[in-house]
């Protein structure tokens, strides 16, 4: 890191100084460090609004640039600026790019394969939950880069899978991306594995932000921003993903969404998507072709199934107990157990939990 940047980063840990405050003082100063030792008459003369100068005043003697950095450089935090070489070039191209990133993990996996968004709702269904692990774990094997941010239900679901096929994700915060801010926290495990897998952490927002409300659907234009399209599987008519999708669109990207059932409340609104005019996907590959990657998940030919077997997979329309079954077929239990025994080993259902079964999409 440059001298300046320790400037910039004591700057940027100021409450009530934004990427817009930084931006201001860039456009006036030489340097910030010309800025960090200016005045209240001069931070006026460029341009600070008053609630700005007041906090630059207040916080500044408490703060040792030397210090400030050296605690990111221990906690291996790096710090892009819009201006910097490596700085993503996905964002250049959208308005209000962040002035700067931080970051943990890999800087150079912004240009690592074809970055795709993976966003939804925080409370899947179990069939959100499949569809987005098919999906993902395909686009993550044909080399795509998967972008989310780290929320409970999709997103989490989204860098997971990402990590088991070996592939690159990036998850971007509302918050800072220390441990001690990150958010949210039963997901910081998750955010050390992506930094430690090739992928990367990162945020707008310094070290000791917590995660506020406002800061997330500044997120999610980040998301998007990096993204050459965004697929949204599940959410609800008023959602995060909704607000991500919509950001996309202004920023000329791509929207992809999973369909699901009309009686799904978590489905509304990607059905509405789709209405409007999303690309409607069903697996990865439908993705996949739309950046023209030919890629076909090679799987070995299903098993055929006995008669009893074909009896209850055609009754698995939708989750179901034994009892259910039994009292839709008549089977006997020990022959329906039996039968689900053998359909799980061949792949074809999974026992959803409460010893609910259900197809595999």
């Amino acid at each position: 890191m440059t001298n300046d940047l320790k400037f910039l980063h004591a700057l940027a840990s100021i409450p009530s100084v934004t990427g817009k405050t930084l931006r201001t003082l860039a456009a006036y100063f030489p340097s910030f460090e010309e800025a960090w030792r200016a005045d209240e008459g001069i931070l006026r003369n460029a341009g600070l609004d008053e609630k700005a100068i007041a906090a630059v005043s207040w916080k500044r003697p408490s703060l040792d640039p030397d210090r400030e950095l050296e605690t990111l450089m221990r906690a291996s935090i790096w710090l892009i600026r819009e201006k910097d070489p490596d700085y993503p070039a996905t964002l250049q191209e959208i308005p209000h790019p962040p002035f700067l990133l931080y970051g943990s993990g890999n800087p150079n996996v912004f240009s690592a394969g074809l970055p795709i968004g993976v966003v939804g709702t925080r409370k899947p269904t179990s069939y959100g939950i499949q569809a987005a692990e098919a999906i993902t774990e395909t686009l993550a094997r044909a080399g795509a880069c998967i972008i989310s941010g780290l929320a409970l239900g999709i997103d989490a679901i989204a860098h997971r899978t990402t990590l088991d096929a070996n592939g690159a994700t990036i998850a971007v915060l509302g918050s800072g991306i220390d441990d001690e801010s990150l958010y949210p926290p039963p997901n910081r495990s998750l955010a050390r594995r992506i930094a430690e897998s090739g992928g990367a952490v990162v945020s707008e927002y310094p070290p000791k932000t917590p995660a506020l409300k406002e800061h997330f659907p500044a997120r999610n234009r980040i998301i998007s921003g990096l993204s050459k399209g965004v697929l949204v599987v599940e959410a609800q008519e008023k959602s995060g993903a909704l607000i991500t999708a919509r950001f996309a669109l202004e920023q000329n990207r791509d929207v992809f969404a999973v369909p699901g059932s009309i009686f799904s409340l978590s489905s509304r609104g990607t059905n509405a998507l789709i209405q409007e005019g999303a690309k409607l996907v069903s697996c990865g590959e439908d993705i996949l072709k739309e950046y023209g990657i030919d890629y076909t998940t090679k799987s070995a030919p299903e098993e055929p199934l006995n008669e009893h077997e074909s009896f209850v997979m055609n009754i698995l329309t939708e989750p179901r107990t034994v009892d259910d079954i039994k009292h839709l077929t008549g089977l006997d239990t020990p022959i329906i157990i039996a039968s689900l025994s053998l359909l799980e080993l061949k792949g074809r259902i999974r026992n959803a939990g409460s010893e609910t079964y259900e197809r595999i999409v």
